[in-house]
């Protein structure tokens, strides 16, 4: 593969990240009770499929990423992180990647 498109891509792909990361704060502080949850899910789907776009042009698997977001998860139950205490959110997460 040719490196100077490969770099190319890899900045074209982290100005759309942060594009629609910039596009989801957006919504979000003009977000209301009867939210348009279709725009919200889009930009959620868009910035973490090109995420895992971005780690592919860095030489990391798509199974890698999965691999360390469990990781992470795992961390996160056993140390107690808030959004698991409080809501569960790191171990439904982690149920749900290990049922795909």
């Amino acid at each position: 593969m040719n490196i100077s498109s490969n770099l190319k891509a890899i900045e074209m792909i982290k100005g759309e990240i942060l594009s629609e990361v910039a596009n989801l704060y957006k919504t979000l502080a003009d977000y209301d009770e009867i939210g348009e949850y279709d725009s919200i899910t889009n930009k959620i789907a868009t910035v973490i499929a090109m995420d895992y776009i971005l780690a592919r042009r860095l030489g990391v698997t798509f199974s890698g990423v999965d691999k360390k977001i469990s990781e992470l998860l795992t961390i996160g139950e056993e140390n107690g992180h808030e959004l698991e205490i409080e809501f569960g959110d790191m171990s439904e997460l982690k149920k749900y990647l290990n049922s795909r």
